[in-house]
């Protein structure tokens, strides 16, 4: 939930002055920094269209304390949103009505109603947003003093909707640096997934919010590593995934689903590649909302 005081009691109170206090407190929490006229707002994108691939894009943005907000806030839906979450949100729909529908994976439009994870750490904050057809996935910087940046991602489903390669698959990953620093990761898990760590590979641990097969994290507690897992548990405590975070460390195996069909491919996958056999994938893992 998010990290948002409340005020005492109503019965500790004057009618209806709990009431105004919140309200003063989440209009504070709210109060957006000052504006930068002229500057350029910076998007990469990072769309994905091979069917084969079936992941998100990874953005890279400046490392810091994260300033003003020190703790971290997630909400799992539009309505748990903190009032700095709302106004990242909607700037990421922003960014959504202004996307090509002629290029691919550019037509997922998305409304407030479509975010299932939404996760920020001072100026920083990572969205997902799911449709039947597809994924919108956005990331924002909005560091005091410079321009606004961030990136987007988005992919359609395809036969891959209801499947996963493993337990886990990010959607989003953003880093401060190539491979480590601080980072923050968006994605989605299957039903056998009950708790969910991301190792930063020096000992220490950032534990993600997981509900109704989605998840978000912002690592805590100093730079990860380039060596950094995204480590599942199921309900009993038992270890069932181990996810390198990065792309250079992802594993060199294809996933089929139980009829057969081969729906992701090694990252990188070689161009031009012949369709692996079924039979030496790994099986995928099912994925209900």
């Amino acid at each position: 939930m998010n990290d948002i005081l409340n005020p005492p009691a109503d019965r500790d109170l004057p009618a209806d002055r709990a009431d105004r206090i919140r309200a003063g407190v989440l209009a504070t929490l709210g109060e957006p920094p000052p504006s930068h006229t002229g500057r350029r707002v910076a998007v990469l994108a990072a769309v994905v269209t091979t069917v084969a691939a079936g992941v998100g894009g990874a953005v890279l943005w400046p490392s810091g304390d994260g300033g003003g907000q020190s703790t971290q806030a997630l909400a799992m839906s539009a309505a748990e949103l903190s009032p700095p979450l709302r106004a990242a949100a909607k700037k990421c729909l922003a960014w959504n009505r202004e996307r090509h529908p002629e290029v691919p994976g550019h037509a997922i439009t998305v409304g407030m109603d479509d975010l299932v994870v939404a996760t920020g750490h001072g100026h920083r904050s990572a969205m997902l947003f799911l449709k039947p057809d597809g994924y919108y996935t956005c990331e924002l910087d909005e560091e005091p003093g410079e321009e606004i940046s961030g990136g987007t991602g988005s992919d359609e489903w395809g036969d891959r909707r209801n499947w996963l390669p493993g337990p886990v698959q990010w959607l989003s990953l953003s880093s401060s640096d190539v491979d480590g620093g601080d980072v923050m990761v968006i994605g989605r898990a299957s039903h056998r997934v009950s708790r969910l760590v991301l190792e930063h590979g020096d000992g220490r641990t950032t534990p993600a919010r997981l509900k109704d097969g989605a998840f978000g994290l912002v690592s805590q507690g100093g730079p990860v590593r380039a060596n950094a897992r995204l480590v599942s548990y199921d309900a009993d405590g038992n270890e069932i995934g181990r996810m390198p975070l990065f792309d250079k460390d992802y594993p060199d195996r294809c996933y089929a689903d139980p009829a057969g069909n081969v729906l992701y491919l090694p990252r990188p996958a070689k161009k031009d590649a012949p369709t692996p056999d079924p039979a030496t994938c790994l099986p995928t893992e099912a994925w209900r909302r």
